[in-house]
């Protein structure tokens, strides 16, 4: 009995010195950031967090003379439930050596990566870490490439959200690189190399800043603060992972759609919000290639990956950027089995001067290897190479629209018109036609819709305002894809 209660007496010491550690490590750095304790409350619904592996430590022989025996290891991890859904989470804390990874800190992260896994449920990384511990040398450097293989395993298998929170130096800025949505703190840092070394050669650019991350198309969105993240983070997770709430009509028509597109140059964005459920839309790395967009929206509750060439930048021509931006997305949509819109306006891929075919080949690529339900729809031009690769029926779309506007041919009408033009019409002696006269019936006859249709090519040409009705009926027609 008494040694029962020794025992019971020693198990109670050695929590309330881990919750003495856990205390530390709460606290600020500047008094402002919340905690990593802090951050992961804010991420789970209350009372829900429960921590694996707080009892972690460094082994006795790689403590040096003088060492600090780091709370926790400087990562907390563990699992909860936010907004309902189980998921997965570690947090570095930067108040804790600066959050260096140590052998052990980089098995507590590993093993939770693992549980996320085999729950088949998300886990969300939160980023704010130095770099590797250097007394611990290839041991710890051995734990930085442990954690990357474990992100590679799940890749593609569960969903991965990462919070860059603070710095995110060295190995460990591979990791938002193959996460499915990034958020970035403002006042965050994400570099390979330290800024310190890269500035003294390029003083113009503000390495490893977000503003930076983001145009280099590494994170999705640029927040304000640590809470801000979160919030994005969760509402994420909640789109990603359950039927979206709305109250917009399924047959509610969409009159917008032919005023918009009766301007020469528009935001293709706007088209995409007439007919998602309640305008709303979540783009996706938004700062990066530009030409070209990807996004997430919701109709009539079914959730749908987007890609539209943005007529606004470059006309929407692609180039290899866009090509692999556009990739990565139906990579992602792929994982997450969830159905494609696509919006074709493009004169086809831009000429570049230097050009990375490879790259540009992705796009088709993709579109051909995904057999998640692909949904086409033609607004305004859908020439060449553009066309093949923006999911035409080669590139394996199940059904293909037009909007009476669309323009589909092997080149642009003016280009085409007067290729034709100048090689069969002008070199005879005595011209029939005159070249405008000739384009007027080029565009009559190689580009309009109508003449496709006949062809097969597409499978339906219609009324602008019943674009919304038709697309959430033709979706509806190919969940059992």
């Amino acid at each position: 009995m008494v040694d029962n209660l020794m025992k019971v007496a020693e198990k109670t010491l050695k929590l309330n010195n881990i919750k003495d550690e856990i205390e530390k490590a709460s606290v600020s750095l500047n008094g402002k950031k919340p905690s990593a304790r802090e951050k992961l409350m804010l991420l789970f619904d209350e009372g829900t967090f429960i921590e694996v592996g707080a009892f972690v430590k460094q082994r006795p022989v790689e403590l040096f003379e003088n060492s600090v025996i780091s709370a926790n290891e400087g990562v907390i991890c563990g699992y909860g439930s936010v907004d309902g859904k189980l998921s997965f989470a570690f947090c570095q804390d930067a108040s804790i050596l600066k959050g260096s990874i140590s052998e052990m800190h980089a098995q507590k992260i590993v093993n939770i990566i693992e549980m996320a896994y085999k729950a088949n449920a998300p886990i969300i990384s939160i980023l704010d870490s130095y770099g590797v511990r250097l007394k611990e040398g290839i041991d710890a450097l051995a734990g930085y490439g442990k954690i990357l293989a474990a992100f590679n395993k799940i890749n593609g298998e569960i969903l991965h959200i990462c919070i860059v929170s603070g710095v995110c130096a060295g190995v460990l800025s591979f990791i938002p690189t193959i996460a499915d949505y990034v958020v970035m703190v403002k006042d965050a840092e994400l570099f390979l190399n330290s800024p310190d070394v890269i500035q003294s050669r390029f003083m113009e650019e503000n390495v490893g800043t977000a503003e930076v991350a983001y145009k280099n198309g590494l994170i999705s969105e640029i927040c304000e603060d640590d809470k801000e993240a979160v919030i994005k983070t969760k509402s994420f997770l909640t789109l990603m992972c359950e039927a979206p709430l709305n109250d917009d009509n399924i047959n509610r028509q969409t009159f917008e759609i032919e005023n918009i597109l009766e301007n020469l140059e528009y935001d293709v964005l706007d088209i995409i919000k007439s007919i998602a459920d309640d305008g709303k839309i979540t783009e996706l790395f938004g700062g990066y290639a530009k030409n070209i967009v990807t996004a997430i929206i919701s109709m009539n509750s079914l959730t749908i990956g987007v890609i539209a060439n943005q007529n606004m930048v470059n006309s929407g021509n692609l180039d290899a950027a866009a090509s692999k931006k556009a990739s990565k997305f139906i990579d992602f949509c792929t994982c997450m089995d969830m159905p494609i819109l696509t919006l074709v306006d493009t004169n086809g891929f831009c000429a570049e001067k230097y050009e990375n075919i490879e790259e540009s080949s992705y796009l088709f690529s993709s579109y051909i290897n995904t057999e998640v339900p692909k949904v086409t729809l033609i607004l305004r031009k859908a020439y060449g190479s553009g066309y093949i690769s923006m999911c035409s029926k080669v590139s394996g779309a199940d059904f293909i629209m037009a909007l009476p506007t669309a323009q589909i041919a092997i080149l642009p009408s003016m280009t085409g018109s007067i290729f034709m033009y100048d090689k069969h019409i002008a070199a005879s002696e005595n011209p029939i036609i005159d070249r405008k006269t000739f384009e007027e019936q080029y565009i009559e006859t190689y580009t309009n819709p109508y003449e496709a249709a006949k062809r097969g090519l597409i499978d339906d040409i219609i009324d602008p305002k019943t674009t919304r009705q038709l697309l959430i009926s033709t979706f509806e027609m190919l969940l059992d894809k």
